[in-house]
């Protein structure tokens, strides 16, 4: 199956946003009008899990934001205004944007953030006109002169010593700072994937940010899991501190990232059959909530098992399991592919203890169940998914087919005692190790 946590490369943030493939183009214009109001210092956080799908929204929002002013031309502008439309840009460009993306984890091998971040800043253009630019280069220099030789040899446990003995070291570098700021932008700071930085580099960065870039005319925004930031910040100060009250100080509002809706109906060029598989694969991953990136784990182990495939070759030997092998591809196998991922407990008590609840009420509120059975009424959906799983992991006895339903399709299982050896078989393609770990994040769940 395709990818859905899809590098965030140009190509591919140009493209999701065209398409609206992830579904969130909405959610990114009211965030940028909302910048538009601002005219004041602000600090914003923008709270997702790893794998949400953070890193792919700040970068559309700063493809947006570039494409919105004037003084950029690139080759996609055209394509990206006309999928914003005339109504939704007159709300965007209030305020013509200056953009910057730092990347904190790429830079966390650094002695002291205040340097990186300053050259990000320095260096970024701003599309600046000849003689203006000259100057603003210069002063490029200069801030990430003060920042190395003056600010960054001084260790975070002594920062307040440099407001209390060299004041005039800030007040130099935020004069530097503002002459680099445009008198027709407003600068937008990108600060990514600050949550994955070592304790010590993260809570610099936050505490240079507050302290030296307080400008009235900055925005910085921050993607951030907030979870684990909090983690961090305990690993510094202790486990009793008071991450939440301490993060407070930083953040001038925190913004929840809107659900991604990376679904079937968002994919083109797929027949109805397979549409009808991702649209139940679909349900499965909002049941389980699953991030972007478990998404793609997910269907990953779906693709290497082969049901999807064996389903969408419509190869099946009605004369031998009757509807069975279809039932176990289309609905058994990715519900317990999931559930081995998140549950690993609940999994063995489906497969070995027979207590199939959980997946029974999920199957009999499906919608693409309702569909494939051709029947809505809750009553019968509940009881073929109770006769479904019965059939095959709690009976014992051999018996030659079990009916599922009858009105308005006909649907039986043949031989169903020799299934649950078949979903073993299947299953056992699948990492016998039912936690999932990504390897990126290092995020773990049981």
């Amino acid at each position: 199956m395709k990818k859905r946590d899809l590098e965030p490369t140009e190509e591919n943030i140009i493209d999701t946003f065209v398409k609206n493939s992830v579904g969130r183009n909405n959610s990114l214009f009211k965030f940028i009008e909302m910048l538009n109001y601002q005219d004041d210092s602000y600090s914003i956080a923008f709270d997702g899990r790893w794998g949400s799908g953070k890193t792919f929204f700040v970068k559309q929002c700063k493809l947006v934001l570039d494409c919105l002013s004037e003084e950029n031309q690139y080759s996609y502008k055209d394509q990206i205004l006309d999928i914003i439309g005339q109504d939704e840009i007159a709300k965007l460009t209030k305020i013509n944007f200056k953009t910057v993306y730092f990347d904190a984890w790429k830079n966390d091998s650094d002695l002291d953030p205040i340097v990186s971040l300053s050259k990000s800043i320095a260096t970024t253009a701003f599309n600046i006109k000849t003689k203006a630019k000259t100057v603003a280069i210069e002063a490029g220099k200069e801030l990430v002169k003060i920042a190395a030789k003056e600010i960054a040899k001084t260790d975070i446990d002594n920062i307040l010593d440099i407001f209390h003995t060299e004041e005039d070291i800030e007040a130099k570098f935020k004069k530097e700072l503002a002459s680099l700021i445009p008198k027709n932008g407003r600068p937008i700071v990108f600060i990514d994937e600050l949550d994955r930085c070592r304790p010590t580099y993260a809570v610099k960065l936050l505490e240079r940010v507050q302290h030296f870039f307080d400008n009235k005319k900055i925005t910085f925004v921050f993607s951030v899991n907030l979870y684990e930031l909090k983690n961090t910040i305990k690993k510094l100060y202790g486990s009793s501190f008071d991450g939440d009250r301490y993060l407070d100080r930083f953040f001038y509002s925190i913004i929840s990232l809107p659900d991604a809706n990376y679904t079937s109906e968002n994919i083109q060029g797929m027949s109805s059959d397979e549409k009808m598989y991702l649209k139940y694969c679909d349900e499965i991953t909002q049941k389980f909530n699953f991030s972007l990136r478990e998404e793609n784990h997910f269907t990953s182990m779906i693709d290497i098992t082969g049901v999807k495939n064996r389903f969408l070759s419509s190869n099946y030997h009605a004369d031998v399991f009757g509807n069975g092998n279809e039932i176990i591809d289309f609905f058994i196998i990715p519900y317990l592919i999931a559930l081995k991922m998140v549950n690993s407990n609940q999994f063995n008590d489906f497969v070995f203890y027979n207590d199939g609840t959980d997946f029974i009420d999920f199957l009999a509120s499906s919608k693409i169940f309702s569909s494939y059975l051709w029947n809505e009424d809750p009553n019968t959906l509940k009881k073929a998914a109770k006769d479904i799983y019965d059939c095959i992991f709690v009976r014992n006895e051999i018996v030659e087919s079990v009916g599922i339903t009858q009105e308005p399709k006909n649907i039986y299982i043949r031989e169903p005692y020799k299934l649950k050896t078949e979903v073993n078989d299947i299953l056992s393609l699948v990492s016998n190790d039912s936690v999932y770990e990504d390897k990126d994040t290092k995020s773990t769940k049981k």
